[in-house]
């Protein structure tokens, strides 16, 4: 039987089917597929310390038609990932925008990016988010290196409104805590653009081998966060130069924000009251 999944979606949802020897195999595909694009059944087998019958076997399972089936579809995710990167890298230089209005260029360029929000994000979708965020016992934002301010956004705001959040925003061994913590009452919301950073995917399967519910923001379909996420909000991201356009992701945990707080005005608004007499103690502003 042929599926139209992706490997990561296929392998989330067959997991529990996996015996100990696939279960380690697919552990070393998930977190080296850009090294497996490029490697023959045998180098796998070796460097994932099993036999090749498992690599068969797992091909078999997750319903491929062999060994390079599976292969092709790594190669097509690199490929994505090399021309988003690619993207990034020739896009305008110095020089070049010089002959640009330069804030309208970049003004331009993000409403472009949020025309492509409002077509790929549904309301229902902000709705789902929220409603986790509204039962969640615990909240985790997590987003490194590029993507480290947007979790510091979303968390900080958030936190106003919500007990309970908190933000891994840079690579420490803090994070520690947080995983012992993280139980099935907890939502963790990962945010990642190309390129995905390897301690983020990490992070993301242990978290969900805790058994929460884990919510990826990215920018495509391929993103290898779905081989862990419980759900995908995708952005589709056009770029100016190599600095990462947020606009268009910060509306939507704007909008993710807004929808929590309608659907928990009374608490939202005895926080938001708690949070100003604290900042008027602390005299912050």
């Amino acid at each position: 039987m042929e599926s139209n999944h992706s490997f990561f979606e296929r392998v989330k949802e067959k997991s529990e089917g996996l015996s100990p020897k696939q279960t380690q195999l697919a552990k070393y595909l998930i977190g080296n597929y850009k090294t497996v694009a490029f490697q023959t059944i045998s180098q796998v087998a070796r460097a994932a310390r099993v036999s090749e019958a498992t690599v068969v076997r797992l091909t078999t399972y997750l319903d491929y038609n062999g060994y390079p089936e599976m292969l092709e579809e790594f190669q097509q995710i690199v490929q994505y990932e090399l021309k988003a990167y690619e993207n990034i890298r020739h896009t305008y230089k110095g020089e070049e925008l010089k002959q640009f209005n330069i804030i309208e260029t970049v003004v331009k360029n993000d409403q472009r990016n949020i025309s492509k929000l409002l077509e790929s994000i549904k309301v229902a979708d902000v709705e789902f988010v929220a409603e986790k965020i509204y039962s969640a016992d615990q909240v985790i934002i997590v987003g490194l290196y590029s993507a480290s301010y947007l979790a510091q956004f979303f968390g900080y705001n958030l936190g106003k409104v919500k007990k309970n959040v908190t933000i891994i925003n840079k690579d420490s061994m803090d994070v520690y805590n947080d995983l012992l913590n993280c139980c099935s009452g907890t939502v963790v919301i990962m945010l990642s653009f190309p390129r995905y950073p390897q301690k983020l995917l990490a992070l993301g399967e242990v978290f969900r081998n805790k058994g929460a519910m884990v919510i990826g923001i990215t920018d495509s379909i391929m993103s290898p966060l779905k081989a862990f996420c419980n759900q995908i909000l995708v952005v589709p991201q056009q770029y100016t130069s190599f600095t990462d356009p947020g606009c268009a992701i910060m509306f939507l945990l704007q909008a993710i924000i807004l929808e929590y707080l309608s659907r928990n005005p009374d608490q939202s608004e005895e926080f938001l009251e708690q949070f100003d007499e604290y900042v008027e103690q602390m005299k912050f502003f």
